[in-house]
């Protein structure tokens, strides 16, 4: 994107400034942690705030990974609901250590919840996105519900690894006996229950027996969506 003039620069600069803004409010990062992250002084992420100037190619690519989000849907605007691109993942695991990436079938929280395992999973293809998963039975579901504000939102993509086992603390995606699909934090103990806890304190945790579950699928990244 090429502004042809003096408006149209304030204007772009204006517009990424506000999904800096919108972005860095979601994930309750201060300009200060911003700034740590990235490797920078706090007065030029305040320029970034306030519409004076864009990062440059290689602090772009660093403040998208950091976001969740594509550089260009950061930047531009472009990119269906921000998601991260093989492209934006690519340049990221370049900086960060390098990974081959793919693309996974997105599902729809809803048709998620018809299948008993993963072999009956529907092909309800919501479109894809771009993942650096192993697993070849990766795929990613579209949050809904508030359980896990305030780190995971309605609308955020999560990208799942049903051939992988769940690991203490770590989010999974749960299937019930009851029919019901829910996000949560992940701990199997002594007991051999599975304690599955929400991150908002108004939702209760529940423990139950493994046969209590139909499945229950480790998640590997969240895809942040606005």
């Amino acid at each position: 994107m090429k502004p042809e003039t003096q408006e149209e620069t304030v204007d772009i600069l204006k517009a990424f400034a506000l999904r800096l803004t919108q972005l860095a409010n979601r994930q309750g990062l201060q300009q200060v942690d911003i700034a740590s992250r990235l490797g920078v002084k706090p007065p030029r992420v305040g320029n970034w705030f306030q519409g004076r100037n864009m990062p440059r190619k290689a602090e772009r690519v660093a403040l998208a990974r950091l976001l969740g989000v594509t550089v260009e849907w950061l930047i531009e605007g472009d990119a269906e609901y921000g998601q991260i691109s093989a492209e934006g993942v690519a340049q990221g695991r370049a900086l960060y250590g390098g990974a081959p990436v793919r693309q996974v079938p997105v599902i729809s929280w809803s048709h998620a919840g018809e299948s008993v395992a993963y072999e009956e999973m529907p092909r309800h293809f919501a479109g894809a996105v771009a993942t650096t998963s192993s697993d070849p039975k990766a795929f990613a579901v579209t949050v809904e519900g508030d359980s896990m504000e305030p780190k995971i939102f309605s609308g955020d993509r999560v990208v799942c690894e049903p051939s992988r086992a769940p690991v203490n603390g770590r989010a999974v995606v749960a299937k019930y006996s009851n029919e019901e699909v829910q996000l949560r934090i992940y701990h199997k103990l002594p007991t051999g229950k599975i304690r599955l806890a929400p991150l908002n304190p108004v939702y209760p945790t529940i423990e139950l027996d493994p046969e209590g579950f139909l499945w229950v699928y480790p998640v590997r990244e969240l895809i942040r969506s606005l």
